[in-house]
């Protein structure tokens, strides 16, 4: 057996040994490993929020999560519509009654019931949001002194197609063609509807701001088996504005007219308020015109519920 000295120094050479070799083994093994690839790709920068992110009709949450009246101009209870369309799946339903006044006709609309579903078709690749619209009222007729008559008014069928929207600049466009037609009796003898039907082809134009929201809409009306009509057209601009988080008010500025502008003039203007709890919006309107061809003062007043059903 070897003396305890020499045992102690043959441990402490082991050990200074391999310290000495333990950094050069590591230094070796970094070598032999491949150096890493300078990477090209830039971090990815994530876009800023948009400025004016899309909301639900009606009453919606907003970033903070706050429940916020829509302020949007819109039909009802103004003329003058907006280029939203439901989402997917839900049903935007409006039971409106309104009135047209004057010294000579009074027409008023006992219930019309507005129904509209929202769709999303694929096109090339891209789904494109649309509304689907019936509409059918309950009307009543009558020149003065003279007793109503009561009968289906003028009913559309249309479909609303949201084509372009633009987050950063607040900016939306629609087209909505529609067919206007009344019912297949004496509605139209008795001043309840218009003879023949009506293709109308609107355009829809929306641009937000921070303090207010501009609806824009031009459209062309072609008579068709009526030739007591001609093509016709009309023009309207709206501005809406939240008054609290769960009140809106808006006020349109709209003219109606034969394409040449001469004949089947008006124009007039209207203001409505807008009051929503969660799913159900109540609202109501009054306008008066401004000039019309029959020289008369139109006096217009309504009043309606909205119902938004299959929302998440």
């Amino acid at each position: 057996m070897l003396p305890a000295v020499e045992v102690r120094v043959a441990v402490v050479a082991c050990l200074a040994v391999t310290l000495m070799l333990t950094p050069l083994t590591a230094i070796a093994q970094d070598t032999a490993r491949p150096a890493p690839e300078p990477s090209d790709q830039k971090p990815v920068k994530r876009p800023p929020p948009p400025l004016f992110p899309r909301h639900s009709r009606g009453v919606y949450r907003n970033a903070q999560g706050i429940e916020t009246i829509d302020a949007t101009p819109q039909s009802p209870p103004l003329e003058t519509d907006d280029p939203g369309v439901p989402g997917e799946g839900e049903y935007e339903i409006n039971f409106t009654t309104r009135l047209d006044y004057s010294r000579v006709a009074r027409h008023l609309d006992v219930m019309l019931v507005d129904a509209n579903y929202g769709v999303q078709p694929a096109i090339a690749g891209h789904k494109l949001p649309t509304q689907l619209k019936i509409e059918c009222p309950l009307s009543a007729a009558a020149q003065m002194r003279e007793p109503f008559h009561f009968g289906v008014g003028t009913s559309a069928v249309g479909a609303k197609f949201n084509f372009y929207n633009n987050d950063r600049r607040g900016v939306s466009l629609s087209v909505y063609p529609q067919l206007e037609f009344g019912a297949p009796t004496h509605g139209a003898d008795e001043g309840l509807s218009d003879h023949g039907q009506t293709i109308v082809l609107p355009l829809l134009l929306l641009h937000e701001f921070h303090e207010f929201t501009f609806v824009f809409n031009g459209a062309l009306e072609k008579p068709i088996h009526d030739p007591a009509r001609q093509l016709a057209s009309e023009v309207g601009v709206a501005f809406g504005r939240a008054l609290t988080r769960k009140v809106a008010a808006m006020v349109e500025l709209r003219a109606e007219a034969s394409v040449d502008f001469r004949r089947d003039r008006l124009v007039f203007v209207n203001a409505g308020l807008i009051h929503g709890v969660r799913h159900v919006i109540i609202y109501a309107n009054l306008g008066h015109s401004v000039f019309a061809d029959d020289r008369l003062a139109h006096f217009y007043a309504g009043g309606g519920t909205k119902f938004l059903i299959g929302r998440q």
